[in-house]
């Protein structure tokens, strides 16, 4: 595909509220959106959002990768699935970037041939020939501090017919733990999911203590309870028989994937196209996860509205009538690239337009950093 422009924006947006973790209390996120345009003025958006924890790539290594791969965009072009041998070297240490690029290619690929990007991956990933869902079903976000003000949130979320909801542990004392997630099971009620990321925090003898202490809440699983290389706890941690354990900071290594199947380390994987190299590379990953009976989710890294879509299209794709991903509608930031679909009966509407679905605010983009 020849291509007339290519172009990186730095971005920073302002989150509504912190988003508490136990890497910390992000109040911004920063990333860089990229857009390649033909001759008749298609373009088409992907987004380089490096994430603490996740690898080792930052932000200025990605933003520096980009610069790079634009030239050779702009001097070569490339396909969504096609690429000149330098494009793919030139990017191979840069997952997020990586992302940026194939986003971007398969966004102006499905644009091109008026499909939404969801039925475009489908066949581009070698997967069955069906119409991908209009909807996918979805987690709800938990974060609530207070135990009454976390078990309120809970109900609402019951009430508004979530499936499953997820909640941040490992942010404190294991007490505290106990009580908030005591809380979120009150506000649940027994029939709807709840999901525990400890974002690796906890040693394996704290994670022993803590997947014993809450054990009793019925978690459907504990994501990343022990740091991103410590496969061998995970393994023991998943042998012991308790409670079921996924992968998600452990995937972002180079091998990564290979090295937790190998390893024996997880029940499920939490795939994250923005930081595995995209949405094409996110697919091939949770095929192979598939294959070796693993339960696929696929989530956001919290990147702006380009980044979430990437991952939304990437669940719709996949198409599992029994996942329940880690996506949501709407916007956590006080002003984003463009209006997500909200959450109706905890499914997220799939944007049937072309490519992505969404229109951008181009000024907001050209703007780069949160009003």
């Amino acid at each position: 595909m020849k291509l007339a422009t290519a172009r990186a924006f730095p971005l920073r947006l302002g989150f509504t509220r912190p988003l508490v973790t136990a890497l910390g209390e992000f109040t911004t996120r920063e990333s860089v959106v990229l857009e390649v345009c033909d001759a008749d003025g298609g373009c088409g958006h992907g987004e380089a959002a490096p994430w603490r924890g996740f690898g080792g790539e930052t932000l200025a290594a990605a933003q520096s990768a980009l610069e790079r791969a634009i030239r050779l965009l702009e001097k070569r072009g490339a396909g969504a699935q096609e690429w000149p041998l330098e494009l793919v070297t030139l990017l191979a240490e840069t997952p997020a970037a990586h992302a940026a690029v194939e986003g971007a290619l398969c966004d102006l690929a499905a644009r091109l041939a008026g499909q939404p990007l969801a039925a475009f991956l489908r066949q581009a990933a070698g997967l069955p020939d069906a119409a991908a869902p209009a909807a996918v079903a979805v987690n709800a976000l938990l974060v609530e501090r207070e135990p009454e003000a976390l078990r309120a949130e809970a109900a609402r979320a019951r009430a508004a017919g979530y499936r499953a909801a997820k909640l941040k542990v490992a942010t404190g004392p294991l007490v505290e733990d106990i009580a908030r997630v005591r809380a979120a099971r009150d506000g649940l009620g027994p029939q709807v999911a709840l999901r525990l990321d400890a974002n690796g925090a906890w040693s394996e003898a704290q994670a022993r203590e803590g997947l014993d202490a809450l054990a009793a809440f019925r978690p459907d699983y504990v994501e990343q309870p022990v740091a991103a290389a410590d496969l061998a706890a995970m393994a023991r941690l998943r042998a012991s028989g308790g409670l079921r354990i996924a992968a998600d900071e452990s995937l972002a290594a180079r091998g990564g994937l290979a090295q937790v199947l190998g390893a024996g380390a997880c029940d499920v994987v939490v795939l994250k196209p923005s930081l595995l190299g995209g949405p094409l590379a996110a697919l091939a990953a949770a095929r192979r996860a598939r294959e070796a009976g693993c339960t696929v989710v696929f989530t956001h890294a919290f990147e702006s509205a380009v980044g979430r879509l990437h991952a939304l299209h990437c669940a719709a794709a996949w198409d599992d009538p029994q996942a329940v991903h880690g996506l949501s509608g709407g916007t956590p930031f006080r002003d984003d690239l463009a209006a997500l679909p909200a959450v109706e009966e905890g499914r997220l509407p799939v944007p049937d337009g072309p490519g992505l679905g969404l229109v951008l605010e181009t000024a907001r983009l050209q703007a780069g950093e949160d009003a």
